[in-house]
């Protein structure tokens, strides 16, 4: 098995206990897809129809404004899932931007293949429940910290949390998703002597 693949069964295999016959009808649905660095996995106003795993490289999730502006939402790398949930969910077309920063390579599946692994087994209903959970959480932790956290907090924390996507984020980007200024960014780094 390619190593990237095994890589995507080792962290699917943390969230539910997937048999070996059912991971393998699943892989037999999965198909490689390289990205080179600025392509777009999905468009605002394109219908999602896959879901993909990030086996190398970084996305970046942006919605863009009235104003021509782009806002970073998140960001995603190796053994993140890569979708527009809410295209998906919804059956909508996506409200958002899903670009890769770097090369990357992902291991994509449809939405509908997706959906028919719940009716084939119960470990898939558990990865399910556990991802959305998982992305629950996160979300619910962005929010926290877009309210409570002053700008220098949240670029702290997004350092500590991410201390190998900070190298490799473009600063313009990381200040966009912090809701401030690259101006008001460098100033920060420089009060604590980051750059």
């Amino acid at each position: 098995m390619d190593a990237s693949l095994q890589s995507y069964a080792t962290l699917l295999r943390r969230f539910s206990d997937i048999p070996d016959s059912e991971w393998q009808w699943f892989a037999a649905r999965l198909h490689a897809r390289t990205l080179r660095k600025y392509d777009y996995f999905i468009r605002s106003g394109e219908q999602a129809r896959f879901i993909a795993f990030c086996a190398e490289g970084l996305f970046r999730f942006y919605y863009d404004t009235e104003n021509g502006n782009e806002l970073n939402k998140s960001f995603c790398g190796k053994g993140d899932f890569v979708a527009s949930f809410h295209s998906l969910l919804l059956d909508s077309p996506s409200r958002l931007h899903i670009q890769a920063l770097e090369d990357s390579e992902l291991w994509v599946i449809s939405y509908a293949d997706y959906i028919g692994l719940y009716d084939r087994h119960v470990c898939w209903e558990r990865l399910g429940r556990r991802m959305a959970e998982r992305l629950f959480i996160k979300k619910e932790q962005r929010e926290r910290e877009l309210l409570l956290c002053s700008a220098e907090e949240r670029y702290r924390l997004f350092v500590n949390e991410n201390p190998e996507l900070h190298e490799r984020i473009p600063l313009y980007h990381i200040a966009s998703y912090l809701g401030i200024t690259p101006v008001a960014l460098s100033r920060i780094r420089r009060r604590i002597n980051l750059g």
